[in-house]
């Protein structure tokens, strides 16, 4: 049968079933109920939102748009990775790098503690080329975006941050941010601020993995206790880079082994069945 190139290949509606199916088992660990305790009910309120906030809404993956959706994802990772800051205790200074919707420090703040977000623009999706934040260095001189990926103008001799994708509920939950682009180092942050960060599903957005041993040495001079680091699977498109795969799967191992300033891992979780959940924690 001969397909034109730019003619719509219907998906059978079984077939899309069985994805559906098998993407529910893979992330089962977001959304499943783990131990029977729900999630904070006063977080599971939708956001405060005008009506230029959900024009912005409108343009982002609608399920991180939905609050209780976000809340209960997080609430799950909270007790997988960091079950200590739901008990009892001092409160901790926590970051949070590409917060995103800002579910999980919300919860956090819920439990007591002193909570920021970081975020940047959008510099994802390519045109054509290589102009990816995926694929530049940590640091990379040769790398120029003049607009994220959602259109807006990226001037990096402006006075002020740019603008962020989810800039809007960050502000109708009053969460503390601070905005710069982690694939750049140094951070504007002073040494040991905080005593827990987090980064999930987000380090790959920042540069390669060469980078990453870079950006975990900052994140190790900034905190003073504990990193969680949640690296996304590999996409088939990365899979198919043979440079970008063997540079992630080195990194994992060096996750796996990471033993340098100050911090050592302590424990290797599963995560949409793949071993890519890493907590360091300062010795």
């Amino acid at each position: 049968m001969n397909i034109r190139v730019n003619e719509p290949v219907s998906v059978p509606s079984e077939l899309r079933v069985l994805e559906r199916r098998l993407h529910l088992e893979k992330t089962k660990a977001d959304h499943m109920d783990l131990f029977g305790e729900e999630p904070p009910a006063e977080l599971l309120t939708p956001y405060r939102l005008g009506a230029e906030s959900l024009s912005r809404s409108a343009l982002l993956q609608k399920k991180y748009t939905d609050r209780a959706r976000n809340i209960s994802r997080c609430w799950n990772r909270t007790q997988l990775f960091l079950p200590e800051l739901l008990l009892p205790g001092a409160p901790q200074r926590v970051l949070e790098m590409s917060t995103a919707h800002g579910a999980m420090l919300e919860i956090l703040r819920h439990y007591g503690h002193d909570v920021t977000g970081n975020d940047y623009a959008n510099m994802m999706k390519s045109r054509g080329g290589r102009d990816s934040s995926y694929f530049r260095k940590v640091n990379d001189e040769g790398f120029a975006r003049f607009r994220d990926d959602y259109g807006n103008r990226l001037d990096p001799e402006a006075d002020d941050a740019p603008d962020w994708p989810y800039r809007h509920i960050t502000n109708a939950i009053n969460l503390p941010m601070e905005i710069f682009d982690a694939g750049v180092t140094p951070y504007p942050l002073v040494d040991k601020s905080f005593d827990v960060l987090i980064c999930f599903q987000a380090i790959e957005h920042y540069c390669r993995p060469s980078g990453w041993a870079a950006v975990l040495d900052e994140f190790c001079r900034i905190t003073r206790k504990t990193i969680v680091v949640v690296p996304n699977p590999l996409t088939e498109g990365l899979q198919a880079d043979p440079d970008y795969s063997a540079e992630y799967r080195q990194v994992m191992l060096d996750l796996r082994r990471f033993d340098r300033n100050g911090f050592r891992c302590t424990s290797v979780h599963m995560h949409w069945s793949q071993p890519s959940g890493f907590k360091l924690t300062a010795v």
